[in-house]
């Protein structure tokens, strides 16, 4: 297992959030740090081989804060594959390498227009309009650059801690796509739209407690960028076993992720097919909150 980059992205984060706290003052409603340790199998690798049926390790990173002026959720995933996967460059010169260990990351912030405008816009189930933006940057795949920017949406509803819906305009940038025999075509620059719900559903059998949340992610076609419709989402089922064992709720948490895909990265293959790869990894998870 090579972890030579963990502590470089274990900094990155560290630097993201000891800023943040600096800058906070009586700004800062709330916050949420976590970690997190998944172990699974089943992921697309993009390599059309029977590679694909392969497992990986993944390190996350999670923070979410709550402000006067909006909320911000960010995160980082260093991932360690056992099987090297093809990787696209697009800065500078066209490059394909393949690599086991690579990184993704989200920064995502939201500005509410009820506190940027003076109004109240709040309407039954409705509790806040927000402006939405974010940064997609990956080093895996497709070598993933986009800005997403949109209106998000903030909802009241029974039973959830959370549900949030935003939906933005995408600025694709720098997709590598790959056919049958690995090579590889820049695909240039496009634009989509993309639909993100996201939210939280806790609940108890007995006196254990438990959650569900995570999002879902539905982006249409770019022409210009190459891409066809897909569908990505990323489902948590957790117990908390801080409560049960130690007397500490809502700190540590094991359970599994569903990690599902439909056209993974919206990548259309240049060898003139219609093939799109399709992903259901299953992992185990271990996730602390501090």
């Amino acid at each position: 297992m090579n972890l030579k980059h963990l502590p470089h992205c274990i900094a990155l984060s560290a630097g993201l959030l000891a800023g943040q706290q600096a800058l906070a003052g009586d700004m800062l409603y709330w916050q949420d740090n976590s970690l997190s340790y998944l172990y699974g199998s089943n992921f697309q690798r993009l390599n059309f081989n029977s590679g694909e049926q392969r497992s990986q390790t993944t390190f996350t990173f999670e923070h979410a804060s709550g402000w006067a002026w909006g909320d911000v959720f960010y995160f980082l995933d260093y991932i360690d594959a056992d099987i090297e996967q093809a990787r696209g460059s697009n800065y500078g010169n066209l490059e394909v390498k393949d690599k086991s260990d690579f990184y993704y990351m989200e920064f995502s912030p939201r500005v509410s227009l009820s506190w940027l405008t003076g109004q109240d816009l709040s309407a039954g189930p409705l509790k806040d309009v927000k402006a939405a933006f974010t940064y997609e940057k990956g080093n895996g795949g497709p070598a993933t650059e986009n800005y997403l920017y949109g209106l998000g949406f903030d909802w009241d509803v029974p039973g959830f801690t959370y549900l949030k819906t935003n939906l933005y305009r995408v600025k694709i940038n720098n997709h590598i796509f790959f056919d049958h025999d690995f090579k590889a075509s820049d695909a240039g620059n496009g634009h989509a739209t993309q639909l993100t719900v996201a939210g939280a559903y806790p609940f108890a059998i007995g006196e254990q407690d438990f959650v569900v949340d995570g999002y879902i992610d539905w982006r249409s076609p770019s022409k210009d960028a190459g891409t066809q419709t897909s569908v990505g989402s990323s489902i948590q089922v957790k117990w908390d076993a801080g409560k049960a064992l130690f007397g500490k709720e809502r700190k540590l948490y094991v359970g599994t992720e569903v990690n599902m895909w439909h056209n993974k990265y919206g990548i259309k293959p240049i060898d003139g097919s219609t093939d799109g790869f399709d992903q259901t990894a299953v992992q185990a998870l271990v996730k602390y909150h501090f």
